[in-house]
């Protein structure tokens, strides 16, 4: 976890090593990624931003460890970046779903819009040795994370952007070599889509 104490932040990251900036190194040291340039996109200085995203983290580990960094927390924007790990070692639908309602209600309940990103298929799929039968399995529990995401997103009258809205993220010219992060093109793509939808989301306080 990086980032200054959630009281006071204007922007508050959750999620995975995506979400922490994984090979985007920062001017500054450490990573930069989505949510650093997310900032700069909406002029939000860098000791507005608690990011306090942690590597291999699934949802579950969002909501036990994650949420209560940012619980006294009433940021401009919150966001989430999740669901890719759940996807490539399993999970439980249902737990997942009450573990995304917790999530979304902590936004809801702090007034801050949140805005939930698509999980999207890697290019390690295509570049590892993996069997068909598990790209499959991961293909389908992609989709099934993402349904669960636009359905909290729903239920807590959050946005939830459609996966053409960040259609190139397909393009794996924007991914590391390993194929399962953001090259510093590709999260320079994502924060541009998001600084977009943001400005645009209701409730959005001076974004």
């Amino acid at each position: 976890m990086a980032g200054p104490p959630a009281a006071g932040a204007a922007l508050v990251v959750l999620g995975d090593s995506v979400a922490e900036g994984r090979d985007d190194p920062g001017p500054a040291g450490g990573w930069l990624g989505w949510a650093g340039r997310l900032a700069r996109h909406l002029g939000i200085a860098a000791g507005e931003v608690c990011n306090v995203a942690d590597p291999g983290a699934t949802i579950e580990d969002v909501a036990r460890s994650q949420l209560p960094a940012v619980r006294g927390a009433r940021p401009r924007l919150a966001v989430l970046g999740c669901g890719m790990n759940d996807a490539l070692n399993g999970f439980e639908r249902a737990a997942a779903g009450a573990r995304l309602d917790e999530v979304f209600g902590w936004a809801r309940d702090a007034g801050a819009p949140l805005l939930a990103i698509p999980v999207p298929r890697p290019p390690l799929l295509e570049r590892s040795p993996m069997s068909q039968f598990r790209k499959k399995r991961v293909l389908q529990r992609i989709a099934v994370f993402n349904a669960e995401l636009e359905r909290a997103a729903a239920e807590f009258e959050m946005a939830f952007p459609a996966r053409e809205t960040v259609a190139k993220i397909a393009d794996p010219a924007i991914w590391s070599d390993d194929g399962i992060h953001l090259s510093p093109a590709g999260h320079e793509y994502v924060a541009e889509v998001m600084s977009r939808l943001a400005a645009g989301l209701p409730g959005a306080r001076a974004i």
